[in-house]
């Protein structure tokens, strides 16, 4: 029987937590519990001090062929169903609001729900040869893990029905072109870009980063008035925070 705390690796340093899915004689494939497992770390970072940054990971040179066969047959019991769809929502949701900047580094394959996890990230970095997918549709199902929320909000609608209906296999370099992801790399690079990507959030201001990420998210379903209004509401605040003053000082002293 598969190590059930094996199937995520955990690594804690310098304030960068990395998740790295770990089945890799299946692509890393995800179970079912590893839909808790991964809801269960995404709350521990959330709420951990000490914790400033998650990347996303996947082992032996994929990121991820998406939910293992054996969750969809599970799933086709209704009682089973509604547990592992509970806990997928959880997850997902939870990561889409992590106030803490959020990294996915994909290499090889990205298919499914393994390429709609990634979606849920700040920043996707993906090695130009990377392959992603949207296969629901050609096995009878529809596009889960977020992606009918994901895709025509980063795509547009057009793009978002190829990706979706027609299962249009991308490139990593194919996929920052039409704004899927934020970057393409070599894959011999990936690590390395990674680190230059957490190098700049290092010089960001927390608060601020955190709110108008919040911000962002909360644009995609308010006007325009609405987002004035909240940014009437915000804006004081972090004029208040001490990240604000420390940092108009230091560009005071720069002149």
């Amino acid at each position: 029987m598969e190590d059930r705390e094996k199937q995520l690796l955990i690594d804690k340093k310098n304030g960068v937590w990395t998740i790295t899915l770990n089945r890799p004689q299946v692509l890393n494939a995800m179970t079912t519990e590893m839909f808790g497992l991964l809801r269960d770390v995404i709350v521990e970072v959330t709420e951990e001090e000490s914790a400033h940054y998650l990347v996303l990971k996947g082992a032996g040179g994929n990121f991820c062929s998406g939910a293992d066969l054996s969750v969809l047959g599970s799933l086709k019991e209704e009682s089973q169903a509604h547990e592992a769809l509970t806990v997928i929502n959880d997850l997902l949701t939870r990561l889409h609001q992590m106030p803490k900047p959020v990294i996915a580094a994909i290499d090889g394959v990205a298919v499914g729900a393994g390429l709609n996890l990634a979606l849920h990230a700040d920043f996707v970095i993906a090695a130009k040869n990377a392959r992603l997918q949207e296969p629901f549709v050609q096995i009878g199902l529809t596009t889960d893990f977020g992606g009918t929320y994901m895709l025509p909000r980063l795509v547009g609608m057009a793009q978002a029905k190829r990706l979706a209906l027609l299962a249009d296999p991308l490139s990593g370099e194919e996929a920052e072109q039409i704004g899927l992801i934020y970057k393409a790399v070599p894959s011999e690079l990936l690590d390395q870009k990674v680190e230059e990507l957490l190098a700049r959030l290092r010089r960001l201001p927390k608060q601020a980063y955190s709110v108008t990420k919040e911000g962002l998210n909360q644009s995609l379903g308010h006007n325009l008035e609405q987002m004035l209004a909240w940014e009437k509401e915000q804006q004081p605040a972090l004029l208040k925070h001490p990240e604000f003053a420390a940092l108009v000082r230091a560009k005071m002293k720069r002149g």
